[in-house]
């Protein structure tokens, strides 16, 4: 026989799996029970978050291009979206915001659990004149002492409390105040309160970590502003504050830049002017002491060709300022007007330089919706680099050439004012101071239409930024999420339970079904015997409850009897099991007891001489005798039988303990023994001691006609049923059914036996001598 262990499947056993919900169905409910609690628990001890929340349209309107004036400066409507979701969220705005708000103090009500923030329903209000830093950030706690006083302690200064009066300010540690009561003020509310006067790191921390600007449509120019806090009229008025500051600062921003150059070119003005005033002076000085300002025609060609050279010159320098000023903008990244125009540069190079500005707006794009070290960013931030490189090398050649022109220019001038040196000094410093007066002249008026360009896109920058939804004021908490929490803990106690009950089925090493012993044991099942409602008093069931389920169970095992026909008039049914405990005795003494009552003579016979149950059987047996004296012949068998009050029912004790029962049962006396009990009773049961810790009850069972193994529902483990594999193969054991003890079964077999189980009865009560 395959020795192989059977009773494993890939199926699930319905039967097991119901025995292990019903024997853990306590910790089941427990767990889901837990997790529910838990559920309510987090919702009843955590602080409703709430959020208010806008929706604002951006744009700019440029009234200055309405004069036909090309704007000096790059679009502001690029990554506009972008732009200003930075500004609301930056430091400075924020800075703005507070002082704008009133969040200098806040004021709290302390629960038993949670803390509650007062926000514009505090009982008392503080106005703080001078604050020491160490006050900054900390619990105050206050109390009211009586009507016109109050206490206040700092939470980590390890002082007595310090009484002040309403409307006077107090000093304590540096720090002046002065409370007041509000409007909000109850007598004798039982409430304890605390302020904390908030610094202003703290509170830009504070802005910073709730205020969310998301982008909604970047086509319109449209994002959403959202605050969330636990109090929610203070979410509510931080977002409303929000809306209004913003329209004023975000105006001022853009029109930093400009005031910022009108402010450098009138600066410049003034010194131009200054230096325009001197050479006029000077002209004037000389007409009136030269009598003329008329000069030779050598003199006039001279400084001809003086004008001239100077003009390239300026010009040649104009080109090289604003051809540093473009590398200077390459360098740094500062590309962003893709519609400008150098006409001092090729063609080809104001069209890479379009390029430039093109590839730099895509990584400014790229920048908002991808990190620094995506693929996609450092590809067009190469594409870009190698971009910058060639456009700057290209105009450092052309610098170069420049720079060339400008020296032979230099040179040439040189040679042109050697030329004039020679000739009258008046007439030549005359010449001179004409050309820059010039040149003065040329460059004030150009500053002056810089000017007035920039004064006039400055006046027609107008916000136009409208506020598509105000500020909520929310009513209903964005978390907890109650449904969700609970369903939540709903869901995990049966997902929790679910995996415990899977585990404790993996795991589970006992037997729990009839099932498990068929495909396990691979022999005949007798029956089972369902477990009783009430706890067993007597081992003598059948007496006592006749008509409960065990007992009709009991009997269907001797109908069950009639199948193992072995040919022999008297049959010796020997009952074992692995381990003490699975009810071996108890199916003994019962199952004789059945056998009796059909009129069979039947003969127990107590074989475990190591264990003997003399405390379970009625006083007055004579404990020296039993089956111990038998097999070593200092008694008869006849001399050691007792009569039952049950009649065709005897019983042979174990007698007094040996110290060799196992060599007691090889010595041939034994089965002597069985064949002379064959010949007065129908039916000889022998109750052995348990095969899976001596070898008594092998050897009784090798000279039985029936031998019953007796295994307990979820009290045998599954290797038992691999003893008594080994047990068969090993003794080449015949004729070897098992039942299975003690099964729960459903409640509803109850109601059609009479169960009287519960009624306690003593031993002696049901066993008596003749």
């Amino acid at each position: 026989m395959d020795t192989k262990s059977p009773y494993t499947a890939d199926s699930i056993d319905f039967e097991k799996l119901t025995a292990v919900f019903r024997k853990h169905l306590a910790w089941l409910i427990l767990i889901f029970f837990a997790t529910n609690l838990g559920a309510y628990i987090y919702i009843r001890y955590t602080k409703d978050l709430f959020e208010s929340e806008s929706e604002l349209k951006l744009d700019i309107k440029r009234d200055a291009t309405e004069l036909g004036i090309k704007p000096l400066i790059e679009d502001q409507n690029l990554n506009i979206v972008s732009g200003e979701i930075e500004q609301i969220k930056s430091k400075l705005f924020f800075s703005k915001l507070i002082d704008s708000l009133d969040l200098a103090v806040s004021y709290y009500s302390v629960g038993k659990v949670l803390k509650d923030e007062m926000y514009k329903r505090s009982t008392f209000t503080v106005s703080l004149s001078s604050v020491n830093k160490s006050h900054y950030d900390i619990p105050i706690y206050f109390d009211f002492v009586n009507q016109n006083q109050y206490s206040i302690l700092v939470d980590n200064s390890g002082s007595s409390p310090v009484i002040g009066t309403f409307g006077v300010p107090l000093e304590f540690n540096g720090t002046v105040l002065t409370v007041v009561k509000s409007k909000y003020f109850v007598e004798n509310d039982g409430n304890d309160y605390y302020f904390v006067i908030n610094s202003k790191a703290s509170l830009i921390e504070y802005l910073s970590k709730n205020i969310q600007v998301d982008p909604l449509n970047f086509n319109a120019n449209t994002i959403r502003i959202s605050f969330q806090d636990h109090n929610a009229l203070k979410a509510h008025e931080i977002v409303n504050k929000i809306d209004s500051l913003y329209i004023t600062y975000s105006n001022q921003q853009k029109n930093l830049a400009n005031k910022q150059k009108i402010d450098w070119l009138n600066n410049e003005l003034a010194q131009v002017e200054i230096r325009m005033e001197g050479f006029e002076d000077y002209f004037e000085n000389f007409t009136l002491k030269n009598k003329s300002s008329d000069l030779t025609l050598d003199l006039k060609r001279t400084i001809a060709a003086i004008n001239k050279v100077d003009s390239q010159r300026y010009e040649l320098n104009k080109k090289v300022i604003e051809l540093n000023a473009l590398l200077e903008e390459i360098q740094s990244g500062r590309i962003a007007t893709a519609n400008q125009h150098y006409k001092f540069l090729p063609d080809y190079l104001n069209v890479r330089i379009e390029d430039l500005s093109k590839i730099t707006h895509e990584r400014n794009q790229l920048t908002l919706a991808y990190n620094e070290n995506t693929f996609a960013f450092r590809q067009k931030e190469q594409e870009l680099k190698t971009l910058q490189d060639f456009l700057f090398n290209q105009l450092l050649e052309i610098k170069k050439d420049w720079l060339s022109s400008l020296a032979e220019l230099s040179k040439r001038k040189n040679q042109l004012e050697k030329e004039f040196a020679e000739m009258p000094d008046k007439s030549t410093q005359f010449s001179k101071n004409q050309r820059y007066y010039k040149l003065y002249e040329e460059f004030y008026l150009s500053m002056m239409q810089s000017k007035a360009e920039f004064e006039i896109a400055q006046a027609g920058s107008v916000p136009d930024f409208k506020i598509l939804s105000s500020a909520t004021l929310p009513v209903v908490p964005i978390s907890p999420k109650r449904y969700l929490i609970l369903g939540i803990g709903f869901v995990a106690g049966i997902v929790l339970n679910f995996f415990l009950l899977a585990l404790l089925y993996v795991v589970s090493n006992k037997i729990t079904s009839v099932k498990e012993i068929e495909a396990g044991t691979q022999i005949p099942l007798l029956g089972m015997i369902p477990s009783s409602r009430h706890r067993v008093e007597s081992l003598f069931h059948v007496i006592d409850n006749p008509k409960s389920i065990v007992s009709e169970a009991i009997r269907t095992l001797r109908t069950n009897l009639e199948f193992f026909n072995t040919g022999n008039k008297s049959k010796v049914i020997t009952i074992t099991s692995t381990v003490s405990g699975e009810g071996k005795s108890f199916l003994a003494m019962n199952l004789g007891g059945v056998l009796a009552m059909s009129r069979k003579k039947v003969v127990l016979i107590d074989l475990d001489m190591r264990k003997p149950k003399d405390e379970k059987y009625p006083a007055g047996n004579d404990l020296t005798k039993g089956m111990s004296t038998i097999l070593i012949k200092k008694n008869t068998w006849t001399e050691c039988v007792t009569k039952t009050s049950l009649e065709n029912f005897d019983f042979i004790p174990s007698g007094p303990h040996p110290p060799n029962p196992s060599e007691l049962l090889l010595n041939g006396e034994f089965t002597d023994v069985i064949d002379a009990l064959k010949e007065v009773y129908d039916f000889v049961v022998i109750d052995t001691p348990p095969v899976g810790l001596v070898t008594d009850g092998i050897m009784a069972m090798k000279r039985s006609d029936l031998s019953i193994y007796v295994f307990r529902a979820n009290y045998s483990k599954k290797v038992f049923m691999d003893n008594l594999r080994r047990i068969i193969n090993i003794n080449k054991l015949t004729h070897v059914s098992s039942v299975l003890n003690a099964l729960p079964v459903n409640d509803r077999y109850y109601g059609y036996y009479e169960d009287r189980t519960g009624i306690k009865q003593n031993w002696k009560n049901i066993l008596r001598f003749r």
